[in-house]
Protein backbone atom coordinates (compact mmCIF):
# COMPACT_ATOMS: atom_id res chain seq x y z
CA UNK A 1 0.00 0.00 0.00
CA UNK A 2 1.02 3.76 -0.88
CA UNK A 3 0.94 5.80 1.87
CA UNK A 4 -0.91 9.39 1.54
CA UNK A 5 2.32 11.19 1.91
CA UNK A 6 4.40 9.67 -0.31
CA UNK A 7 1.89 10.17 -3.23
CA UNK A 8 2.07 13.90 -1.70
CA UNK A 9 5.66 13.20 -2.75
CA UNK A 10 5.79 12.36 -5.91
CA UNK A 11 2.47 13.98 -7.09
CA UNK A 12 4.92 17.63 -6.06
CA UNK A 13 7.94 16.41 -7.95
CA UNK A 14 5.67 15.33 -11.45
CA UNK A 15 3.97 18.77 -11.15
CA UNK A 16 7.17 20.67 -10.68
CA UNK A 17 8.39 18.75 -13.82
CA UNK A 18 5.42 19.94 -15.63
CA UNK A 19 5.90 23.09 -14.74
CA UNK A 20 9.42 23.31 -15.49
CA UNK A 21 8.89 21.61 -19.04
CA UNK A 22 5.90 24.93 -19.92
CA UNK A 23 8.97 27.52 -18.69
CA UNK A 24 11.47 25.91 -20.78
CA UNK A 25 9.29 25.39 -24.09
CA UNK A 26 8.40 29.25 -24.12
CA UNK A 27 6.82 31.02 -26.55
CA UNK A 28 3.56 31.89 -27.64
CA UNK A 29 2.75 29.38 -30.69
CA UNK A 30 4.59 26.60 -28.19
CA UNK A 31 2.78 26.93 -24.91
CA UNK A 32 0.33 23.64 -25.09
CA UNK A 33 -0.61 24.61 -21.26
CA UNK A 34 -2.75 27.66 -22.40
CA UNK A 35 -6.45 27.05 -22.58
CA UNK A 36 -7.38 28.27 -25.83
CA UNK A 37 -9.50 31.04 -24.29
CA UNK A 38 -5.94 32.90 -22.16
CA UNK A 39 -6.21 30.62 -19.17
CA UNK A 40 -2.70 29.31 -17.45
CA UNK A 41 -4.03 26.01 -16.97
CA UNK A 42 -5.01 22.83 -17.72
CA UNK A 43 -8.90 22.04 -18.17
CA UNK A 44 -8.81 18.51 -17.93
CA UNK A 45 -6.78 15.97 -17.01
CA UNK A 46 -6.23 12.07 -18.10
CA UNK A 47 -4.24 9.61 -16.58
CA UNK A 48 -3.79 6.21 -17.81
CA UNK A 49 -1.97 3.19 -15.37
CA UNK A 50 -2.11 0.29 -12.79
CA UNK A 51 -2.75 0.49 -8.65
CA UNK A 52 -0.30 3.59 -8.64
CA UNK A 53 -2.98 6.03 -10.36
CA UNK A 54 -6.38 3.73 -9.87
CA UNK A 55 -8.72 5.63 -7.88
CA UNK A 56 -11.61 3.22 -8.08
CA UNK A 57 -11.90 1.44 -11.49
CA UNK A 58 -10.71 -2.34 -10.12
CA UNK A 59 -13.11 -2.13 -7.39
CA UNK A 60 -15.84 -1.75 -9.81
CA UNK A 61 -14.84 -4.80 -12.41
CA UNK A 62 -13.40 -7.40 -9.67
CA UNK A 63 -15.59 -9.32 -8.04
CA UNK A 64 -13.40 -10.00 -5.18
CA UNK A 65 -11.61 -6.79 -4.71
CA UNK A 66 -9.29 -8.30 -2.02
CA UNK A 67 -7.66 -5.95 0.89
CA UNK A 68 -8.07 -2.78 -1.16
CA UNK A 69 -12.11 -2.87 -0.27
CA UNK A 70 -11.06 -2.91 3.82
CA UNK A 71 -9.19 -0.48 5.99
CA UNK A 72 -6.86 0.78 6.30
CA UNK A 73 -7.16 1.57 2.36
CA UNK A 74 -8.49 5.38 2.44
CA UNK A 75 -8.46 6.00 5.91
CA UNK A 76 -6.64 8.99 6.39
CA UNK A 77 -8.50 11.31 4.25
CA UNK A 78 -11.67 9.57 2.99
CA UNK A 79 -12.46 7.89 5.97
CA UNK A 80 -13.24 4.66 3.98
CA UNK A 81 -11.77 2.83 1.56
CA UNK A 82 -12.63 4.10 -1.59
CA UNK A 83 -10.43 1.98 -4.18
CA UNK A 84 -7.20 3.53 -4.29
CA UNK A 85 -4.46 1.58 -3.07
CA UNK A 86 -3.48 3.67 -0.61
CA UNK A 87 -4.39 5.33 3.17
CA UNK A 88 -5.39 8.44 1.67
CA UNK A 89 -5.29 10.23 -1.61
CA UNK A 90 -2.81 9.42 -4.15
CA UNK A 91 -0.67 11.24 -7.14
CA UNK A 92 -3.54 12.04 -9.27
CA UNK A 93 -5.26 13.95 -6.90
CA UNK A 94 -2.52 15.98 -6.02
CA UNK A 95 -2.33 16.73 -9.25
CA UNK A 96 -5.51 17.58 -9.76
CA UNK A 97 -5.33 19.95 -6.48
CA UNK A 98 -2.82 21.82 -8.40
CA UNK A 99 -4.85 22.62 -11.47
CA UNK A 100 -7.57 23.73 -9.35
CA UNK A 101 -10.35 20.73 -10.57
CA UNK A 102 -12.25 17.84 -9.05
CA UNK A 103 -11.02 14.17 -8.55
CA UNK A 104 -11.25 12.68 -11.39
CA UNK A 105 -14.45 9.90 -11.65
CA UNK A 106 -13.40 6.13 -12.48
CA UNK A 107 -13.92 5.49 -16.01
CA UNK A 108 -15.69 2.40 -14.74
CA UNK A 109 -17.60 4.49 -12.32
CA UNK A 110 -19.11 7.11 -15.23
CA UNK A 111 -21.62 6.35 -17.33
CA UNK A 112 -22.58 9.98 -18.80
CA UNK A 113 -20.56 12.96 -19.97
CA UNK A 114 -21.04 15.18 -17.13
CA UNK A 115 -18.91 12.65 -14.96
CA UNK A 116 -15.96 13.21 -17.11
CA UNK A 117 -16.53 17.33 -17.40
CA UNK A 118 -12.68 17.35 -16.08
CA UNK A 119 -11.18 14.47 -17.03
CA UNK A 120 -10.91 10.80 -16.59
CA UNK A 121 -9.20 8.25 -14.74
CA UNK A 122 -8.39 4.81 -16.75
CA UNK A 123 -5.84 3.48 -14.73
CA UNK A 124 -6.73 0.10 -13.05
CA UNK A 125 -4.99 -2.40 -10.02
CA UNK A 126 -2.71 -4.49 -11.95
CA UNK A 127 -2.46 -3.47 -15.61
CA UNK A 128 0.12 -4.17 -17.78
CA UNK A 129 1.41 -2.26 -20.45
CA UNK A 130 1.45 -5.10 -23.04
CA UNK A 131 -2.12 -7.16 -23.36
CA UNK A 132 -2.46 -11.10 -22.14
CA UNK A 133 -1.32 -12.20 -25.80
CA UNK A 134 1.80 -11.36 -25.18
CA UNK A 135 2.21 -13.38 -21.53
CA UNK A 136 0.61 -16.29 -23.23
CA UNK A 137 2.79 -16.46 -26.09
CA UNK A 138 5.66 -16.44 -22.96
CA UNK A 139 3.79 -19.27 -21.47
CA UNK A 140 3.08 -17.27 -18.56
CA UNK A 141 -0.18 -17.16 -16.50
CA UNK A 142 -1.85 -14.26 -17.65
CA UNK A 143 -3.43 -13.65 -13.89
CA UNK A 144 -3.39 -9.84 -13.86
CA UNK A 145 -6.68 -7.68 -15.58
CA UNK A 146 -7.37 -8.07 -19.06
CA UNK A 147 -7.27 -4.36 -19.25
CA UNK A 148 -3.77 -3.17 -20.56
CA UNK A 149 -2.35 0.05 -21.92
CA UNK A 150 -4.46 -0.38 -25.29
CA UNK A 151 -7.55 -1.16 -23.45
CA UNK A 152 -7.04 1.61 -21.39
CA UNK A 153 -6.54 3.58 -25.21
CA UNK A 154 -9.99 2.53 -26.00
CA UNK A 155 -11.69 3.43 -23.51
CA UNK A 156 -10.28 7.17 -23.64
CA UNK A 157 -11.77 7.12 -27.27
CA UNK A 158 -15.34 6.62 -26.28
CA UNK A 159 -14.68 9.27 -23.47
CA UNK A 160 -13.85 11.94 -25.76
CA UNK A 161 -16.96 10.90 -28.54
CA UNK A 162 -19.03 11.63 -25.29
CA UNK A 163 -17.95 15.29 -24.37
CA UNK A 164 -16.88 17.14 -27.09
CA UNK A 165 -17.87 17.74 -30.86
CA UNK A 166 -14.23 19.58 -30.71
CA UNK A 167 -11.74 17.03 -29.91
CA UNK A 168 -8.77 18.62 -31.27
CA UNK A 169 -9.21 21.79 -28.46
CA UNK A 170 -10.13 19.40 -25.71
CA UNK A 171 -6.94 17.46 -26.06
CA UNK A 172 -4.69 20.52 -26.45
CA UNK A 173 -5.84 21.64 -23.21
CA UNK A 174 -5.62 18.76 -21.43
CA UNK A 175 -2.98 17.07 -19.36
CA UNK A 176 -2.27 13.69 -19.58
CA UNK A 177 -0.40 11.26 -17.11
CA UNK A 178 0.69 8.23 -19.09
CA UNK A 179 1.47 5.60 -16.31
CA UNK A 180 3.56 4.56 -14.22
CA UNK A 181 3.01 1.46 -16.32
CA UNK A 182 5.24 -1.43 -16.84
CA UNK A 183 5.58 -2.69 -13.56
CA UNK A 184 3.50 -5.35 -13.61
CA UNK A 185 4.29 -6.76 -16.62
CA UNK A 186 7.62 -7.61 -15.19
CA UNK A 187 6.00 -8.24 -12.14
CA UNK A 188 3.37 -11.12 -13.81
CA UNK A 189 6.92 -13.22 -14.84
CA UNK A 190 9.12 -12.46 -12.06
CA UNK A 191 6.25 -13.66 -9.49
CA UNK A 192 6.16 -17.31 -11.63
CA UNK A 193 9.45 -17.98 -11.25
CA UNK A 194 10.77 -16.08 -14.32
CA UNK A 195 14.67 -15.53 -14.17
CA UNK A 196 15.47 -11.51 -14.36
CA UNK A 197 18.05 -12.03 -16.63
CA UNK A 198 14.76 -13.36 -19.14
CA UNK A 199 12.45 -10.39 -17.97
CA UNK A 200 15.31 -7.78 -19.29
CA UNK A 201 14.37 -8.90 -22.71
CA UNK A 202 10.94 -8.10 -21.99
CA UNK A 203 11.70 -4.38 -21.63
CA UNK A 204 12.07 -3.26 -25.38
CA UNK A 205 8.55 -4.68 -25.91
CA UNK A 206 7.46 -2.90 -22.84
CA UNK A 207 8.68 -0.04 -23.52
CA UNK A 208 7.16 -0.34 -27.11
CA UNK A 209 3.61 -0.62 -25.90
CA UNK A 210 4.19 2.32 -24.14
CA UNK A 211 5.72 4.64 -27.10
CA UNK A 212 2.34 2.95 -29.19
CA UNK A 213 -0.01 4.68 -26.34
CA UNK A 214 1.70 7.92 -26.58
CA UNK A 215 2.08 7.89 -30.10
CA UNK A 216 -1.76 7.15 -30.49
CA UNK A 217 -2.55 10.21 -27.96
CA UNK A 218 -0.55 12.41 -30.15
CA UNK A 219 -2.33 11.79 -33.11
CA UNK A 220 -5.54 12.00 -30.88
CA UNK A 221 -4.16 16.06 -30.47
CA UNK A 222 -2.63 15.71 -27.06
CA UNK A 223 -0.16 18.08 -26.42
CA UNK A 224 1.45 17.88 -22.89
CA UNK A 225 1.84 14.00 -21.47
CA UNK A 226 4.01 12.81 -18.62
CA UNK A 227 5.17 9.63 -18.55
CA UNK A 228 6.81 8.33 -15.12
CA UNK A 229 9.77 5.95 -15.47
CA UNK A 230 9.15 2.57 -12.56
CA UNK A 231 9.95 2.27 -9.20
CA UNK A 232 12.81 1.27 -7.24
CA UNK A 233 11.08 -2.56 -6.96
CA UNK A 234 13.98 -3.85 -5.00
CA UNK A 235 12.85 -1.50 -2.30
CA UNK A 236 9.15 -2.76 -2.15
CA UNK A 237 8.17 -4.77 0.45
CA UNK A 238 6.53 -7.27 -1.24
CA UNK A 239 9.77 -7.86 -3.06
CA UNK A 240 11.51 -7.93 0.11
CA UNK A 241 9.63 -10.48 1.16
CA UNK A 242 9.50 -12.78 -1.78
CA UNK A 243 12.77 -12.92 -2.41
CA UNK A 244 14.48 -12.90 0.28
CA UNK A 245 18.06 -13.95 0.52
CA UNK A 246 21.12 -14.51 3.35
CA UNK A 247 23.31 -13.37 0.83
CA UNK A 248 23.75 -10.25 2.11
CA UNK A 249 25.73 -8.97 -1.26
CA UNK A 250 22.20 -8.81 -2.95
CA UNK A 251 21.36 -6.01 -1.23
CA UNK A 252 22.26 -2.61 -1.26
CA UNK A 253 23.13 0.11 2.21
CA UNK A 254 19.56 1.20 2.55
CA UNK A 255 18.69 -2.47 2.21
CA UNK A 256 17.15 -2.97 -1.03
CA UNK A 257 17.50 -5.75 -3.28
CA UNK A 258 19.90 -4.73 -6.18
CA UNK A 259 18.72 -6.72 -9.25
CA UNK A 260 15.46 -5.29 -9.30
CA UNK A 261 16.01 -1.83 -8.90
CA UNK A 262 18.54 -2.70 -11.74
CA UNK A 263 15.59 -4.36 -13.77
CA UNK A 264 13.99 -1.08 -13.16
CA UNK A 265 16.35 1.59 -14.21
CA UNK A 266 17.06 -0.79 -17.21
CA UNK A 267 13.87 -0.08 -17.88
CA UNK A 268 13.88 3.90 -17.23
CA UNK A 269 17.03 3.82 -19.66
CA UNK A 270 15.27 2.60 -22.22
CA UNK A 271 12.13 5.03 -21.30
CA UNK A 272 13.83 8.04 -21.53
CA UNK A 273 15.34 6.77 -24.91
CA UNK A 274 12.02 6.67 -26.58
CA UNK A 275 10.44 9.86 -25.46
CA UNK A 276 13.43 11.48 -26.69
CA UNK A 277 13.37 9.80 -30.30
CA UNK A 278 9.22 10.70 -29.65
CA UNK A 279 10.27 14.76 -28.51
CA UNK A 280 12.67 14.52 -32.30
CA UNK A 281 9.33 13.41 -34.33
CA UNK A 282 6.91 15.28 -32.63
CA UNK A 283 8.40 18.94 -31.86
CA UNK A 284 5.22 20.90 -31.03
CA UNK A 285 4.87 18.01 -28.37
CA UNK A 286 5.74 18.53 -24.51
CA UNK A 287 6.79 14.48 -23.45
CA UNK A 288 8.09 15.08 -19.46
CA UNK A 289 9.93 12.29 -18.08
CA UNK A 290 8.41 12.08 -14.20
CA UNK A 291 11.12 10.09 -12.37
CA UNK A 292 9.36 8.52 -9.54
CA UNK A 293 12.58 6.13 -9.28
CA UNK A 294 14.48 9.12 -7.70
CA UNK A 295 11.90 10.37 -5.65
CA UNK A 296 11.18 7.05 -4.24
CA UNK A 297 14.75 6.35 -3.35
CA UNK A 298 15.12 10.15 -1.69
CA UNK A 299 12.50 9.21 0.33
CA UNK A 300 14.22 5.36 1.56
CA UNK A 301 17.48 7.34 1.96
CA UNK A 302 16.27 9.96 4.19
CA UNK A 303 12.50 9.02 5.38
CA UNK A 304 12.27 12.10 8.67
CA UNK A 305 12.64 14.83 5.75
CA UNK A 306 9.17 13.59 4.06
CA UNK A 307 7.79 13.06 8.03
CA UNK A 308 7.92 9.22 7.35
CA UNK A 309 9.43 6.79 10.48
CA UNK A 310 12.84 5.66 10.54
CA UNK A 311 11.95 1.99 8.94
CA UNK A 312 10.94 2.86 5.06
CA UNK A 313 11.10 -0.83 4.02
CA UNK A 314 8.96 -1.92 6.38
CA UNK A 315 4.86 -2.42 5.60
CA UNK A 316 1.88 -2.38 6.99
CA UNK A 317 -1.27 -4.43 7.43
CA UNK A 318 0.10 -8.29 7.50
CA UNK A 319 3.06 -7.38 4.58
CA UNK A 320 5.72 -8.92 6.18
CA UNK A 321 8.83 -6.41 7.59
CA UNK A 322 11.91 -5.49 7.04
CA UNK A 323 13.51 -9.00 5.60
CA UNK A 324 17.25 -8.09 4.60
CA UNK A 325 19.65 -9.89 6.83
CA UNK A 326 21.17 -8.54 9.84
Amino acid sequence: MVTAAASRVLATATWLLVAACAVLIGGAESEPWRVHGGGACFTRLFSFGDSITDNGNWMHYARSPGAVARPPYGETFFRRPNGRFCDGRIIIDHIADALGIPFLTPYLAGNKSGDYAHGANFAVGGATALGRGYFRRKKLDARFTPYSLRWQMRWLKKVLRMVSSQQGDLMASSLFLLGEIGGNDYNQALFQGRSVDEVKTYVPDVVAGISAALTELIGLGARTVVVPGNFPTGCNPGYLAQFQTNDTAQYDSMGCLRWPNGLSELHNRALMAELAELRRRHRGVALVYADYYAAAMDITADPRKHGFGGAPLVSCCGGGGRTTPT
